[in-house]
């Protein structure tokens, strides 16, 4: 279970969108969808997470607060870290067991 005081990053979650350019084409950017505290771990350990880190990619885990908004987030979402401006690509979302928060797992440092 997750302490209300171990939130204590602030995460922006942003969506994709595209709108026309006005010269037939598209433009594909970044919108935010909202703002909430997060607890982020940085993940250590496997095979696969010290090959990930020596590419220079950092996977996380960010738990949230179960919330409406938070029902929304998809894989091809980002979360952006408000004070220090790193931005993280979800990869998964998964409910806790007690319902009350989100873990979702992400990583710097890699394209969407």
């Amino acid at each position: 279970m997750t302490a209300a005081g171990t939130l204590i990053e602030l995460m922006a979650f942003e969506a994709p969108v595209s709108s026309a350019d006005g010269h037939g084409g598209t433009l594909t950017g970044w919108e935010e969808q909202f703002r909430t505290r997060a607890s982020l771990r940085n993940l250590r350990g496997g095979e696969t997470v010290q090959a990930s880190r020596l590419r220079g990619v950092q996977p996380v885990v960010l738990t949230i607060r179960a919330q409406s908004a938070a029902s929304a987030v998809t894989p091809s979402w980002r979360v952006r870290d408000v004070r220090e401006g790193t931005v993280y690509n979800v990869r998964a979302i998964v409910r806790s067991d007690d319902r009350a928060f989100y873990e979702i797992t992400a990583e710097s440092g890699v394209a969407v």
